[in-house]
């Protein structure tokens, strides 16, 4: 028997409800997988978001065993500006680093999180927090050039301004993204014959937040992303299981909530001066000793105690700070949107959601109408409004959503047990231990996933 092979093709942001529902018959090669396959929901980390939703996945390790929060992390209790997550900052062993001890060889492209490139046995080409014309994103050194061959022109990590850009130059270069990223995906396949292949493509989160509110161009892309998908895997070993997975899903995006205009409303958030114009919420604003909480913005929100013998100028004493937190757990989950109705707010506490918690997470983190709104850090001269139609990191039409794809299938002919069956309750967590017990390789350290007993 030989021995077993795994192709993990990621698609970032890809959204169920397309790729299952909207867009059923225009997907042959991902429908013709789901057939001899299984294909389902799966529910992503907490919070869902590129950094650091695929690292988890990567390792079988939640955020708060990471320490990894999103893409930019409170490294020391300070008021200072919030560092990017990096590759360094993951002590966890991969799933591509378990392969390498048992003598396997791994192809690595694209996937988040992994700037500068790390030896393994086989390649690694870095994700898109690649800085522009870097040299250490690829490994071995020796394969840079052939990227460029492979891809028919510069190899792209990711897209620039995807928010602001021109929007037919914007969806080309998508376009051009994906096809090179596949065409080297194609090359590293052949050189390698890799018994680990892993790979993220990106262009399927900036369409959406791009193009959300154009279904022709949101549907082109998809059947762009269906046919290079299935060349790819035509190019793989028959008996090689292939999941395409996403890390999260899409949903419309209705507006933003000032999480720091509703603190200050609430009188939690003191500010020395207002600005004169609306802006990003910065340390020299704040009057610290009087302020007791506030919050960073994005795809969802974070908000921070101003914790006394944590924080500088910390004002909330430690013994003070659980009934604090459930006052403002209670608040925001009752909070009404603009027309009166419940917002919809969903809270979570770190130490509850996650196993362990190590650096300086976010006393909670919260999904404004549970998704439908962004958090915004912007205050403005006044303490109102709370409310906006836009992003204040410029337009956007979606905002992600805590499920994503997955579909599982041998690469050609054979069938899974229950092929065909849609599989309910997957989770992220559970792709690491899954593919570890699929190739044999230790798990290392436990974390909160299981394997698929289907998946044999």
């Amino acid at each position: 028997m030989s021995r077993p092979k795994v192709a993990v093709i990621g698609l970032d942001c890809l959204e169920p409800s397309l790729a299952f529902e909207r867009l059923a018959g225009s997907l042959p090669h991902l429908e013709e997988l789901m057939s001899r396959g299984r294909w389902g929901r799966l529910t992503s980390t907490i919070p869902p978001i590129t950094v650091p939703a695929w690292m988890c996945m990567a390792t079988g390790q939640d955020p708060g065993q990471l320490g990894i929060y999103g893409f930019r992390n409170r490294r020391e209790p300070s008021y200072g500006p919030p560092a990017t997550a990096a590759a360094d900052w993951v002590d966890a062993p991969r799933l591509w680093d378990a392969a390498t001890g048992a003598g396997l060889t791994s192809v690595v492209l694209g996937w988040p999180l992994t700037y500068p490139a790390a030896p393994l046995k086989g390649a690694m080409v870095s994700g898109p927090l690649t800085p522009p014309g870097a040299r250490d994103g690829v490994w071995p050194p020796s394969l840079a050039p052939r990227l460029e061959r492979w891809a028919g022109g510069e190899y792209l990590h990711d897209v620039k301004n995807f928010r602001t850009a021109p929007r037919r130059e914007l969806y080309a270069q998508l376009e051009l993204m994906a096809q090179r990223r596949f065409a080297v995906a194609q090359g590293l396949y052949r050189l390698y014959a890799p018994d680990l292949f892993m790979m993220v493509e990106m262009s399927s989160d900036r369409l959406q937040h791009a193009f959300w509110e154009e279904p022709e161009l949101m549907a082109g892309h998809y059947r762009l992303l269906d046919a290079l998908v299935g060349e790819l895997v035509a190019c793989l070993d028959p008996e090689t299981l292939v999941l395409v997975v996403s890390d999260h899903g899409a949903r419309p995006l209705e507006g933003g909530l000032a999480v720091n205009q509703w603190l200050r409303q609430r009188g939690y958030l003191k500010l020395k001066q207002p600005p004169a114009e609306p802006a990003p919420l910065t340390p020299e604003m704040v009057d610290w000793p009087h302020t007791q909480v506030w919050a960073d913005g994005g795809y969802y929100g974070r908000v921070y105690l101003n914790l006394a013998g944590r924080e500088p100028q910390g004002s909330v004493p430690p013994s003070e700070a659980e009934a604090l937190l459930a006052r403002l757990s209670g608040e925001l989950t009752a909070m009404a949107g603009p027309d009166g109705r419940p917002l919809g707010n969903r809270v979570f506490r770190p130490q509850d959601i996650y196993h362990e918690t190590r650096g300086l997470p976010p006393e909670l983190i919260l999904y404004p109408g549970d998704l439908a709104w962004r958090a915004l850090a912007t205050v403005w001269p006044t303490d109102d409004p709370v409310f906006t139609e836009g992003n204040d990191s410029g337009p956007d039409g979606a905002n992600h959503a805590q499920h994503g794809v997955l579909i599982a299938a041998p690469a050609a002919g054979g069938r899974l047990e229950g092929a065909g069956r849609e599989v309910r309750g997957a989770r992220l967590y559970d792709v690491f231990p899954s593919l570890c017990a699929h190739l044999g390789l230790p798990q290392g350290r436990p974390g909160p996933g299981e394997s698929w007993d289907w998946l044999k």
